[in-house]
């Protein structure tokens, strides 16, 4: 019985690891796994009011999205001005299929966006 639990262990594989694209992955295909994690990570200056904004959703057949966040603010005390932090995109393989995603920086008040970032993600 052990033996049977054992071979039962080893055929079921860990999830992949999240894998983490950022500016430096613009214009590239990114392939992961179904049920793999992939986080975009773009620095914004979010005190300043410039923000991140998806405007080419992925399909939510190929990805599902989950709650954009912050991490690593320069600025710790508030009020601050001109201190940068990251903006994450977190998104999860759902089923097979290639999708694109695009988000743009948008200042404040901004129509148009100052910058864009976009990539084609194929899940395997």
């Amino acid at each position: 019985m052990l033996a049977v639990v054992l071979i039962a262990l080893g055929l079921t594989s860990a999830a992949p690891a999240t894998k983490t694209v950022t500016s430096a992955d613009a214009g590239k295909t990114i392939v992961i796994a179904k049920h793999q994690k992939l986080q975009i990570e773009l620095s914004e200056c979010g005190s300043c009011g410039y923000r991140w904004k998806t405007t080419i959703k992925p399909s939510g057949k190929v990805l599902t999205r989950g709650a954009p966040r912050t991490k690593d603010p320069t600025c710790q005390d508030p009020p601050c001005t001109g201190g940068s932090e990251t903006r994450v995109f977190p998104y999860t393989g759902k089923g097979t299929g290639k999708t694109k995603i695009r988000l743009e920086y948008f200042g404040p008040g901004k129509q148009d966006s100052s910058e864009s970032f976009q990539i084609t993600v194929r899940v395997r």
